[in-house]
């Protein structure tokens, strides 16, 4: 399918005003745990849960982003979105915080429902040959809905509130709602959940796409912990809430605007997937020298370098799933690949919040930075010798 059949920008604005209300919350909920009296492991276990649902729901859901289509599938999470970051709410009533447990179960969720339909849209109705540069244009949404986010959760925060925080990130995640109504021509297949083990199988025997989740895996556990346990090691060295947030903007922005030329270079280039595997290696060593900083100036250069290396690799994860999955398992492939991300975004704050806790940050970023790189080589073993696939 060519990409002048259905348009791509809805799709590009979904993407970003998705993230970008889930982000406002999300910066919030480490610095809310804090605030009533939780510990570091609690935190990363929150954060963990949060990404750790995607990784158990997105497969089943990439199954029904297919069955439903993409835009009932996509206002389904949005709504939900916008309900779910009023939940932390009930913390600051009732100063417990089992309602941010409930924020990253339901968060979870949605963001699990959401990444699959999105991705297949984008995977099925972009032309072939410039599909590099659609993921590119996905994801630089993603990512700039990532770092705003936070920027604006953070300073809300600051100088506004709790409450006020949770309500924005409501606000924001609503207006997201525009993008999944302008789709059109949303093709609805049918499709046998209960055939979801084979739909799996279908993937899962070509050991390319494996390696490209093992690789998703790899990289998301140094992710996560920087996701997740960043606001509190930048509080551990002084910096204000404000400060967090514009560093984690920082770090999207980078990992956004890269994301439309790496593209353009995959398109262009026969760069092998075996590079994926080199990137995952590449962010985990970044990662290991960010828990050794001390000062704004170098966690900015160890985000803006480390961050290439990652938007590198998910790019070409995510072209060559596309190119090798069949048509009609594209956006089972693809949740595969959200599920295989979301678990190591999962685990990487839980066993980095873990090792914090009794060692310190720099020992929690390098134990989750060396898991990460040990998962590379298992991907790199897949993916040696394999070729892209032409279509």
């Amino acid at each position: 399918m060519t990409g002048g059949a259905r348009p791509l920008w809805p799709a590009y604005l979904a993407s970003f005003t998705f993230t970008l209300g889930q982000w406002a919350a999300g910066v919030a909920i480490p610095l809310h745990v804090q605030s009533l009296g939780g510990s570091l492991t609690e935190a990363g276990t929150i954060a963990a849960i949060r990404f750790g649902l995607g990784a158990l729901f997105s497969l089943p859901f990439g199954a029904v982003a297919d069955a439903w289509g993409p835009r009932r599938t996509l206002i389904v999470a949005v709504i939900a979105s916008a309900v779910i970051n009023l939940v932390p709410l009930g913390a600051e009533l009732s100063g417990s915080t089992a309602p941010l447990y409930a924020w990253a179960i339901l968060a979870g969720l949605a963001s699990s429902l959401f990444l699959p339909a999105i991705g297949a849209y984008v995977a099925g109705t972009a032309h072939e040959a410039r599909r590099g540069s659609a993921f590119g244009w996905l994801t630089l949404g993603v990512h700039s809905g990532i770092a705003f986010g936070p920027a604006v959760g953070g300073l809300v925060w600051q100088y506004v509130g709790i409450a006020p925080t949770y309500l924005v990130a409501s606000l924001l995640a609503s207006v997201a709602l525009i993008g999944p109504i302008l789709l059109v021509g949303s093709v609805r297949t049918r499709i046998d959940l209960s055939a979801l083990p084979r739909m799996i199988g279908g993937v899962a025997r070509d050991r390319v796409i494996v390696g490209c989740w093992a690789a998703a895996f790899g990289i998301g556990l140094p992710w996560g912990a920087v996701s997740g346990l960043f606001p509190l090691f930048g509080t551990s060295i002084g910096l204000a809430a404000g400060s967090i947030g514009l560093l984690l903007a920082l770090q999207s922005i980078t990992n956004g605007l890269s994301r439309v030329p790496l593209g353009r270079v995959i398109d262009r280039r026969a760069i092998l997937p075996v590079a994926a595997a080199a990137g995952c290696i590449g962010y985990a060593v970044a990662t290991s020298l960010l828990g050794i900083q001390t000062g704004p100036l170098g966690i900015a250069a160890v985000f803006m370098i480390g961050i290439l290396a990652l938007a590198f690799t998910l790019m070409m994860i995510q072209v060559v799933i596309s190119e090798r999955a069949p048509a009609a398992l594209r956006a089972t492939g693809l949740g595969g690949y959200t599920t295989a991300l979301s678990a190591g975004l999962g685990i990487g704050p839980f066993m980095a919040g873990s090792v914090a806790q009794g060692s310190g940050f720099g020992i929690g970023f390098g134990s989750v930075a060396a898991a990460g790189a040990v998962v590379a080589v298992v991907a790199a073993v897949l993916l040696m010798g394999a070729r892209r696939v032409a279509r």
